[in-house]
């Protein structure tokens, strides 16, 4: 029997590369879905809008004037593009069901960037009556701070037929934070 030298140090620099610690994250195993947790949720990424330069102010080159406060500015998206997509399994459906990031039918769109997905749209049949929280969506932060890039969890406490209304971000532990909605 012969041994390829080249092969057995291709094999272990593959193995090398591919043991390596920062592209491997070990997860928990997921939970069983309560009635008031999405399975899923998907996360919609629209690229920032860019202000015309025709439609400029005049300052200087045609860009619109400076502001030096971070406080009066806001990031604007661009809701005309295509979003990046980002799915997000919660928890594990009860019955070996699958949380079906495909259909339409246990859907919640809580607001233009952040999807729930329920195993069944049927477990949250109460109607809001309460002006309080209805809806918390936690997750990392994105860099504005005014929404989360991936979510970690979410509660839907009852269902709000006219929509949401968001409320102010909580910060919550780590770097995670908390979008907090009442029904419309």
């Amino acid at each position: 029997m012969r041994l390829d030298c080249s092969s057995l140090i291709c094999s272990v620099l593959v193995v090398f590369v591919a043991s390596d610690e920062s592209d491997v994250e070990l997860k928990p195993a997921l939970g069983l879905c309560k009635k008031l947790n999405p399975c899923g949720a998907t996360v919609s990424t629209f690229p920032l809008l860019e202000p015309d330069v025709e439609e400029s102010s005049g300052f200087g080159s045609g860009a619109s004037p400076p502001v030096y406060d971070e406080i009066l500015t806001h990031e604007i998206y661009d809701l005309n593009a295509t979003p990046e997509m980002r799915n997000s399994t919660l928890c594990s459906c009860p019955d070996d069901a699958v949380c079906d990031f495909e259909s339409d039918s246990n859907v919640v769109k809580v607001d233009y960037h952040v999807t729930l997905r329920f195993c069944s749209l049927g477990t949250i049949s109460t109607v809001c009556k309460r002006n309080s929280i209805n809806l918390r969506v936690i997750g990392a932060s994105q860099a504005s701070g005014d929404s989360v890039q991936e979510v970690s969890n979410a509660m839907m406490f009852c269902n709000c037929p006219n929509g949401f209304s968001r409320q102010p971000v909580e910060v919550w532990s780590g770097q995670d934070i908390s979008l907090n909605y009442k029904c419309l």
